[in-house]
């Protein structure tokens, strides 16, 4: 359904979409009948067990491309000199899928949770675990690519490479404004309407370089231009790796304040582990160090509180939830890390808090049958990725067909950034008297090339088993 329960929610889940809801569970008339406004049916339940786990990625600003295209540029066949139409590409590809991987918020995001809980009467103990798990360049070097095409003898180079396509008579300029145009004429030591200029920029047109995304590569072309030939056992490129792990112990309890309102709420015990991990990707040692990332962190003990709030009406119903109120915190750690060539690096990573987050939910149950929700994320909050935000819309729908076959679908979107529009859901429940499967997937339309294959940027697995009586 999108995720959207905050006010749907009729299960052991209630501890992370809204522990008011454990007031209503098992609720009746003094006859033993269903209350009017039970819309979702919690007042016939006593007690229940459930676990689940799921699974995701993200490729967040379009670092699936910039990965891929990166990895298939041939580095030792261009720092021997640009001598074809192939080489050029290969340049104008990596000034600017280095300059493109390097700007904030490009990364690699995957997360895992798994839990479960006991439910009985309006209390609930349960346990979660939920892990995350970053990758993005952390510092790049453009002055140690080992390319020997420094100033004019670049320019020659370029001059000399026959492009297919190309015609410098009465040549119009596609991506390169008369600015960028001049500060590539000083690199290269030649005049701004230069035909390798012209070539350069024929093949940023024909390679997809958009005319806005393109001074970063530019002022990269210039560094390279002007930095000869530095070793690439001296190049300091490096990736860094941030994790975030925590495990919770909840106990969760609602109070029914009249058959209309409830409220509920989690005290959590947290033990939380920051990960960090530096990787100069030149480095002959790198694949050895990644191997260690699992063993660089900081643990932390602490506690949460889940605050929420649950309202019903005939056919309605509407939610709200604080998670994490008091903003726990758990620590980071430095380090240093050693190379193959015996110089060391620092390594900082951040502490990490999590900040209040607050979620309203509606519900609509035309019929028995069927509800519709919608959840918006009220404030923003921070990711591990610095400067990337998070503010969550998500929209389901769930059909309990004959009572058996419960079909789900939704979707969700992150309101405060624009590189994953739309993410569509599916879902599928299988209810065997009291034990209900639950099967479910998230996917985007839009697809990068990552690892030589067209995949979806963002992609999630998730399953449940639930006992209800």
């Amino acid at each position: 359904m999108g995720g959207a329960n905050v006010a749907a929610v009729h299960d052991t889940s209630a501890q992370y979409y809204n522990p008011a809801a454990f007031g209503f569970f098992g609720n009746k008339t003094e006859r033993g009948e269903s209350i009017m406004v039970d819309n979702n049916n919690l007042g016939r339940k006593n007690w229940g067990i459930d676990a689940g786990v799921s699974a995701g990625y993200r490729l967040l600003n379009d670092f699936g491309k910039y990965a891929d295209t990166l990895e298939n540029i041939d580095l030792e066949r261009l720092q021997t000199g640009v001598t074809d139409q192939s080489d050029l590409e290969n340049l104008v590809n990596l000034v600017s899928s280095l300059e493109g991987i390097a700007v904030s918020g490009s990364a690699v995001n995957a997360d895992a949770t798994a839990g479960g809980g006991f439910r009985a009467g309006h209390f609930a103990l349960g346990g979660r675990g939920f892990s995350q798990a970053i990758g993005r360049v952390y510092e790049l070097d453009t002055n140690n690519l080992g390319l020997d095409v420094s100033g004019i003898t670049l320019a020659n180079e370029i001059d000399a490479v026959p492009v297919e396509g190309f015609s410098s008579t009465g040549y119009q300029f596609q991506v390169f404004t008369s600015d960028q145009r001049d500060q590539l004429a000083n690199a290269l030591g030649v005049s701004e309407d230069a035909e390798a200029i012209q070539k350069l920029d024929y093949i940023a047109a024909k390679e997809g370089i958009e005319s806005g995304n393109l001074q970063g590569s530019v002022d990269l072309m210039e560094t390279v231009a002007s930095s000869g030939d530095g070793s690439l056992d001296n190049n300091t490129t490096s990736v860094m790796l941030t994790g975030f792990g925590v495990g919770e112990a909840a106990l969760s309890y609602g109070y029914a304040i009249n058959n209309r309102w409830s409220v509920g709420g989690n005290l959590k015990f947290m033990r939380g582990r920051v990960y960090g991990n530096k990787i100069v990707v030149f480095d002959e040692d790198a694949d050895e160090i990644l191997t260690e990332t699992d063993e660089k962190y900081e643990e932390t003990n602490t506690f949460g509180i889940d605050l929420g709030v649950m309202a019903r009406f005939e056919k309605f119903n509407f939610g709200i939830i604080g998670r994490n109120l008091n903003s726990p915190e758990f620590d980071g750690f430095t380090d240093q890390i050693e190379l193959s060539n015996g110089s060391t690096v620092n390594l900082h990573v951040d502490d990490v808090k999590l900040e209040p987050q607050v979620t309203a939910g509606m519900a609509y149950f035309p019929v028995t049958t069927l509800a519709l929700a919608a959840d918006v994320d009220l404030i923003e909050n921070e990711t591990l990725l610095s400067g990337y935000e998070s503010r969550k819309l998500s929209l389901g729908v769930e059909w309990d067909a004959f009572r058996v076959l419960a079909l789900r679908a939704g979707a969700y979107r992150n309101l405060s950034e624009s590189d994953i529009g739309w993410v569509y859901t599916a879902g599928l429940g299988l209810n065997l008297w009291a034990v209900r499967l639950d099967v479910a997937g998230a996917i985007s339309p839009e697809e990068e090339e990552f690892d030589k294959e067209d995949v979806p940027i963002e992609g999630r697995l998730a399953a449940e088993i639930s006992v209800d009586f």
